[in-house]
């Protein structure tokens, strides 16, 4: 590294956030690092520039030494920093990308190799977070070995959970009947999901909130499907984890949500997330005609895929 560079800048797991939590001097372009992090810190990033995201170097938080070379580029160390790196490396080169299906793609082949390759270590509890509501049972399985050292952490449960489902031990599974409960709509009127599921048309339940960014992020998406499949008998239910009235009435007409909208205004304790056991949101719930569940978390280019596949 070049003896003109002062500073290298430590950041501690950077997919949370850019705050530099430590700086270390630097002399004639050299530079250590010897820190104790807690149980919950997983990885480092450091940079002497943090506006050349792809130039910087990660190591794992594994106690295993590791050599960083900043003007290289060169990681060096235990197996699980090494494909850190490469990994990070790699999504950021693709976010550099125009936003596609394709890079998309790449995005999420990159993140489970990396996963898949260092079943070993915490490595997947950097990454499963990300991406384990697009893996299969599969995937899972061989993840979720209660041997490995990151079983029972609890960044695991949405994996563990989503695993639950597939195997059908949720109310959320494929393959299961939709299970109604009864809320109120806009106006104070009380209405049961069996209205519209079973009744023949494909139901989209989409469990929702105004105050959510993801959620109101996603509904355009939502919106456009809605615009398209809509006539060809696509129903749409929306339940708002709301707790107050005034910011979901708000939101819909915002956010030009024309379908049937239900919620008790109970928030996370709303009857709906109770019943279908949904912990994290933008979720939804896809049911065929018969009301049996079909798929479930279909976002972006995913939930379009799916619909024009069902009315093509």
């Amino acid at each position: 590294m070049s003896a003109d560079v002062k500073k290298v800048y430590v950041i501690q797991d950077i997919l949370r956030g850019a705050a530099i939590t430590d700086t270390i001097a630097c002399e004639d372009g050299k530079w250590s690092y010897n820190y104790t992090p807690s149980a919950d810190i997983l990885y480092f990033a450091f940079a002497t520039n943090l506006q050349e995201m792809g130039s910087m170097g990660f190591i794992m938080a594994d106690g295993k030494p590791a050599k960083v070379d900043l003007a290289s580029g060169s990681v060096k160390g235990s197996k699980a920093t090494e494909a850190l790196d490469a990994t990070m490396r790699e999504l950021f080169a693709i976010m550099m990308q125009p936003k596609t299906q394709e890079n998309e793609a790449k995005v999420l082949t990159a993140i489970k190799k990396a996963v898949i390759d260092n079943l070993d270590s915490n490595l997947p509890l950097v990454f499963v977070p990300m991406i384990y509501s697009e893996m299969s049972v599969g995937d899972l399985t061989a993840i979720l070995n209660p041997e490995a050292p990151y079983y029972n952490n609890p960044a695991m449960e949405g994996a563990k959970k989503r695993l639950k489902m597939l195997n059908g031990e949720s109310p959320r599974s494929i393959g299961r009947k939709f299970i109604d409960f009864t809320m109120e709509d806009p106006s104070g009127k009380k209405h049961s999901l069996s209205e519209w599921c079973g009744k023949g048309k494909y139901v989209l339940i989409d469990f929702w909130a105004s105050w959510c960014g993801p959620c109101r992020g996603e509904m355009p998406n939502v919106v456009d499907c809605y615009t398209k499949y809509h006539d060809k008998g696509l129903e749409i239910i929306g339940i708002s984890f709301d707790n107050k009235k005034e910011p979901w009435l708000k939101a819909i007409d915002e956010l030009k949500m024309p379908w049937v909208h239900l919620s008790d205004l109970g928030g996370w304790k709303s009857e709906g997330a109770k019943v279908y056991e949904i912990q994290s949101i933008p979720a939804n719930i896809l049911l065929d005609g018969e009301g049996k569940i079909i798929d479930v978390d279909l976002r972006g280019p995913q939930l379009g895929a799916r619909l024009a596949e069902i009315f093509k």
